[in-house]
This record gives structure tokens, sequence and C-alpha cells, in this order.
């Protein structure tokens, strides 16, 4: 398992049982930011690719995800829980996806493919199980 600390906050790769508190996370975030009910299910490119959770005493309070930007140029950005952002978590919270981005996608020549492929599968799946 590859997890990192910051006073308290754990940081460690997705896995099946964070998704929930991802995609709530995310709803929440769409939600203050659209203040529109009738999308709040769909997941769009504008979820991405969750990479790593940021959790504190076992609960996730946040996530980094990678997706692309207007240029068409993967970058990592994260959403949290707006008790527990700080600029240092957010921070340490994008290295570690950084990490988990570098290992998952190491061939320059099908990284594009293979991240909207990913995206598109896992933004489906959310979809249709919503």
């Amino acid at each position: 398992m590859n997890t990192t600390t910051t006073t308290n906050i754990l940081f460690d790769q997705v896995n099946l049982s964070s998704l929930i508190s991802i995609v709530n996370i995310y709803q929440n975030k769409r939600n203050d930011d659209n203040h529109d009910n009738q999308k709040r299910s769909l997941f769009t490119n504008h979820f991405g690719l969750p990479l790593s959770i940021a959790s504190f005493e076992n609960r996730v309070i946040g996530y980094a995800f990678v997706k692309f930007n207007n240029e068409g140029e993967t970058e990592i950005n994260s959403y949290w829980e707006k008790d527990f952002y700080s600029i240092e978590a957010e921070h340490d919270l994008k290295f570690h996806a950084q990490k988990t981005f570098n290992s998952m996608f190491n061939d320059p020549e099908t990284r594009t493919i293979k991240i909207k492929n990913a995206t598109d599968r896992l933004s489906n799946w959310l979809n249709s199980c919503n």
C-alpha cells in the first residue's frame, strides 16, 4: 500500500470502497457550483478519473483526479469537503496523485487514449448506477 501522512491526513490510492465518498464530494461540489438539481447525477469529463484520496479518521475528505483541460492536456485537480481543505493538504494530495498517475499511465504514446477510455468507462458506469 502506497500511503503517506500529513498532519493526521492519510493519502492513498482510490479503491472501490472509497468511490461512494468520492461521488458524494463531487456531487456536493457540483451542487455548490451550479445549483442545478436536474444535472446532479450526471458524471461527465468534469468528473475526471480519480487517482488519490485524502482521509481523516477513516473518512474520505478529499480526492484528486486527472482530467483534460481546454487545451487537451492532462491536469490534476482536487475536490475537498469544505472543513478539511488546506493548501498544504491539497499540495500533498496532488503530489500523491501525480505519482499514481505516472505509474498508471507511464507510456506517453498511449496515455491519452487510456485516460479517455478509463474516464468514459467510469463515468458511464456511475451514470448507469446512479
